[in-house]
C-alpha cells in the first residue's frame, strides 16, 4: 500500500511506478456521488456478530483499514459504533510481534469482520520465500480461527514489491499454501493502473500481471481486489466506475471463482512524500467518489462484485470517531449506504 510511495519517494520518483497518493478531484468526486447531504454523527451501533470460526461474510463488504492497533479502545469504539458492521483490514506491520495483535483482534471480532494483511506491499521485498511461509504459519497459528480473510499479497504489480513476477509470486504462493492448508480464505490485491503513465516495467499492467500468476492462485483465490490511488500516475489517473468495472471483469476471467472488489483507497499526506497533507474536504471527496461507485460497479461487474473500498487511513482519519475534523461520520454514512 502507501508505504510503496515512501519507497518511490526515496528513489526520487513519486510520479510513476509505486507512488500511491491522494486525489485532487472536485468535479469527479461530486459526479460520482451527487450531493452528500448534511453530515450526522451516527453512532447508533450495530448488533454484535457471531464470532464462530468460518462465519459467513456479508456482501457487500463495508471495508476500512487500520495500520495501527495502539489506540485499541478508541478503535473498538469507532468500529462498534458504525451503523452497519464493517470489515476491518488490519495491517500486520513487519516489525510488530505476532502477539501484539491479540487483544485488538479479540475486541474487534464481535463488532467487525476481519481481514489480516500479512505484509504490506514494499515489506514483501524484504522477505524471502521461506520467511514469508514462516510468518504466515505464525499468524495463522495465532489467529486462524479469528481472521475471516487473509490478504496474502498487496499491490503485487508494483515495482517496489519485488524485482520480477517470478520472485513476487513465489512468496505469495507460499502464503497461499499455508492459509489454504488451514482452511482459510485468501485475498489478492493488485494496483489499478489506467495506462503507461502509471508504471515503469512491462510486467506491471494490471491484467497482464494477473495472467502471469501461478495457476494455483488463479484457480483458488477467494477475493481479487484493486488498490486505487489517483496520483499514482502522472498525470493523475481518474478512473471511472466503468473503467474500474472493465478491469474487474477481465480479472474475473483470469480468476474464475474469485469474488471481485476494491481493496484500498485513501488520501495520502506529507509522511508519504507529498507536498502537503490533505484536508477533510479532500478526504471526503475521495471517500465519496469510490464508495459511491457501489451501484455502478454492481451493475458493471455483476454478482461477483463485493464492494470493499477499505479506506487506508481509518486509524488516522476516523479514530477517535468524535474528534475534530474526523472522517468517521462520512465513512459511517457511506458504509451504511452500501
Amino acid at each position: 500500500m502507501s508505504s510503496g510511495a515512501l519507497k518511490q519517494a526515496a528513489r526520487g520518483s513519486l510520479s510513476r511506478a509505486g507512488a500511491v497518493a491522494i486525489a485532487m478531484t472536485l468535479a469527479l468526486g461530486a459526479a460520482a456521488c451527487g450531493p452528500a447531504g448534511p453530515e450526522t454523527s451516527g453512532g447508533t451501533g450495530h448488533a454484535r456478530l457471531d464470532t464462530e470460526p468460518g462465519r459467513p461474510l456479508p456482501s457487500p463488504l463495508r471495508g476500512v483499514t487500520t495500520d495501527s492497533v495502539v489506540d485499541r479502545e478508541q478503535l473498538v469504539r469507532a468500529v462498534s459504533d458504525h451503523s452497519r458492521a464493517p470489515t476491518v483490514r488490519i495491517v500486520f506491520e513487519q516489525d510488530t510481534p505476532v502477539r501484539a495483535y491479540a487483544a485488538a483482534i479479540g475486541r474487534l471480532r464481535p463488532h467487525a469482520y476481519l481481514m489480516g494483511e500479512l505484509l504490506d506491499s514494499d515489506a514483501l521485498s524484504d522477505f524471502s520465500v521461506s520467511q514469508v511461509r514462516e510468518r504466515t504459519e505464525k499468524f495463522v497459528a495465532a489467529y486462524g480461527d479469528r481472521i475471516d480473510v487473509w490478504e496474502i499479497g498487496n499491490e503485487l504489480n508494483g515495482s517496489w514489491t519485488g524485482d520480477s513476477p517470478g520472485e513476487i509470486n513465489a512468496k505469495v504462493l507460499a502464503a497461499y499454501d499455508v492459509v489454504k492448508e488451514h482452511g482459510g480464505r485468501t485475498a489478492l490485491t493488485l494496483n489499478h493502473w489506467s495506462g503507461p503513465d502509471c508504471y515503469e516495467k512491462a510486467w506491471e499492467p494490471t491484467s497482464a500481471y494477473a495472467r502471469l500468476m501461478p495457476e494455483r492462485l488463479k484457480r483458488g483465490a477467494d477475493f481479487v481486489l484493486l488498490s486505487i490511488y489517483e496520483t499514482a500516475c502522472s498525470p493523475a489517473q481518474h478512473p471511472t466506475a466503468d473503467q474500474i468495472g472493465a478491469t474487474l471483469v477481465r480479472l474475473g476471467k483470469t480468476f474464475p471463482r474469485a469474488k471481485l472488489g476494491i481493496g484500498e483507497v485513501g488520501a495520502q499526506r506529507k509522511q508519504d512524500g507529498l507536498a502537503k497533507d490533505p484536508g477533510l474536504a479532500e478526504k471526503k471527496r475521495l471517500a465519496q467518489r469510490y464508495y459511491g461507485m457501489q451501484s455502478a460497479l454492481e451493475k458493471r461487474v455483476g454478482p461477483r462484485f463485493v464492494g470493499g473500498y477499505f479506506w487506508w487511513y481509518y486509524a488516522e482519519d476516523a479514530v477517535p470517531r468524535d474528534r475534530a475534523a474526523s472522517l468517521w461520520p462520512t465513512l459511517d454514512r457511506l458504509l451504511r449506504s452500501l
